[in-house]
C-alpha cells in the first residue's frame, strides 16, 4: 500500500542524487501529484536554459531518468471540486497554491508528505506527518 506523497523538491533531489533503482524503490510506496510533472519539467528547464546549472548532456540524462520514473509512478489527479479548499489552505497558511495542493492531498489521502521545502514542511506538520528524502531513503 502506498503511504507517501512526494513533492517536486524531493523528486528533483531523488533524481539528482540517487540511482534509478533506489528512486524506483522509494516511489513504489509513493504517489506524485499530476502537477509534479510540470514542476519538475520547469525545474529542469530552468537549470538547463536559464541558470546553465546543467549541461545539455546532464539535462538529457536527467530528463530520461525523470521520464522513466514518471511513467512508473502513480499520480493523483487534481480535482476541480477541491479548488476552493486548496485555496483556503493557501490563504490561511500563506503557501503557494502548488504547495497547498500537496498539503491538501496528503491530508485528504492520509499520506506522509515528503518535501525538502522548509516552509512547506513547517506549515504542513500541523496537519500531516512530514519527511524529507533522507528519511525516506532509510
Amino acid at each position: 500500500m502506498k503511504s507517501h506523497l512526494i513533492d517536486a523538491s524531493s523528486l528533483m533531489l531523488l533524481m539528482k542524487k540517487a540511482d534509478i533503482q533506489i528512486e524506483l524503490d522509494c516511489l513504489r510506496v509513493s504517489y506524485l501529484l499530476d502537477l509534479t510533472f510540470y514542476e519538475v519539467g520547469n525545474a529542469i528547464w530552468k537549470d538547463t536554459c536559464l541558470t546553465k546549472f546543467l549541461t545539455k548532456k546532464e539535462s538529457e540524462a536527467l530528463r530520461n531518468k525523470v521520464q522513466i520514473v514518471l511513467e512508473r509512478t502513480d499520480r493523483i489527479a487534481s480535482e476541480a471540486t477541491n479548488f476552493q479548499k486548496i485555496f483556503d489552505i493557501s490563504e490561511s497558511e500563506r503557501l503557494s497554491f502548488y504547495d497547498s495542493s500537496y498539503l491538501f492531498t496528503a491530508r485528504e489521502k492520509r499520506l506522509v508528505l515528503v518535501t525538502e521545502d522548509k516552509e512547506l514542511r513547517a506549515k504542513a506538520e500541523k496537519y500531516v506527518k512530514v519527511q524529507n528524502t533522507a528519511t525516506l531513503l532509510h
